[in-house]
């Protein structure tokens, strides 16, 4: 999983200032200590949008978060205004159920951590949030104008609580919660965090099913209604976007070759790892590890072993 951290403003562009700081280092200084604890979680993988005191333009932002195929945006911000509190948005346009779900979470997350003023949960036509292509929140930690916030964000054990907050919010996001008795968070699992991938490429196609980590019926639901789709506006199939493997959607399974890519490809290499073979990187591209990985399947299922996936092994892949 991606999380692309955003502290906000840089350079010549101070932000907010008062009471003797300035909020482009305390953002800075909490994107650092976030990308720290998320680094701990294998396969979560983090980058900043700025890691020194630098200007970066908020269309480069946002263009480096799509152009990584970031998972989740977090812009990190300090207010100002003579208020106090914090809060969080979203876009005010058209958003996901994930990008409601993700700023509940952190929000929620947060709040409970560092116990200020709760002044909700907002939408607005910020640049970041408009222009990614991924569930995308920015957050506005207390007010810097204000001196009792001012001394909070001065304090280090209140920015590591606020930090908390952001991870664990982040890992609640994601699915990878533990409950209390077992004794806080785990480290997710490759299974569950590629799992977690593959559902939500159901999800983002336009099939809602639940991101649970588990590959159960669901999913393999939801990877069909792909399958089917694609197997239509590629091939013009005519088929019923139903999730089931019925004979039309049998007969109208498509060879896939070595170098293909797409999201047909996607549905391949899921349906490998769910049957528990490794194709690699979850990319859409059917490269080395792919190819070699239909092998093991074809020849754990004794069937022809060509490295191609062609009706049969579709077929004994999908049941």
């Amino acid at each position: 999983m991606k999380v692309f951290i955003d502290p906000g403003h840089g350079g010549a562009d101070s932000g907010a200032s008062g009471n003797g700081i300035r909020e482009k280092n305390i953002v800075l200084d909490i994107g650092k200590k976030l990308q720290s604890k998320l680094e701990k979680y294998p396969d979560i993988q983090v980058r900043l949008s700025r890691t020194t005191d630098q200007y970066v333009t908020l269309t480069q932002r946002a263009n480096n978060a799509n152009a990584w195929n970031a998972d989740l945006f977090i812009s990190i911000h300090i207010n100002a205004g003579g208020g106090t509190g914090f809060e969080s948005y979203i876009f005010n346009g058209n958003v996901s159920s994930r990008t409601k779900d993700a700023q509940t979470m952190i929000h929620e997350e947060i709040i409970e951590q560092i116990g200020v003023v709760d002044r909700g949960k907002k939408t607005a036509n910020f640049a970041v949030l408009r222009q990614t292509n991924m569930p995308a929140i920015l957050t506005e930690m207390l007010f810097i104008d204000t001196k009792a916030d001012a001394d909070k964000l001065r304090d280090s054990q209140f920015i590591n609580k606020a930090v908390t907050g952001y991870e664990l919010g982040i890992l609640r996001f994601f699915g990878l919660e533990r409950s209390s008795a077992e004794g806080g968070r785990p480290k997710p699992t490759k299974s569950d965090l590629f799992i977690r991938q593959v559902q939500q490429f159901v999800v983002d196609y336009g099939y809602n099913i639940t991101i649970d980590g588990i590959a159960g019926p669901q999913t393999k639901q939801g990877l069909i209604k792909v399958l089917q789709a694609e197997l239509n506006k590629q091939f013009e199939k005519g088929l019923i976007i139903d999730g089931i493997l019925g004979p039309k959607t049998s007969a109208a399974l498509v060879t896939v070759r070595k170098g293909a890519r797409g999201n047909i490809t996607k549905v391949l290499q899921a349906l490998l790892y769910i049957n528990g073979f490794n194709p690699g990187p979850f990319d859409g591209i059917f490269g080395e590890q792919t190819y070699k990985a239909v092998q093991d399947y074809q020849r754990s299922n004794k069937l022809s072993v060509d490295g191609i996936p062609g009706r049969v092994t579709w077929t004994a892949l999908l049941k």
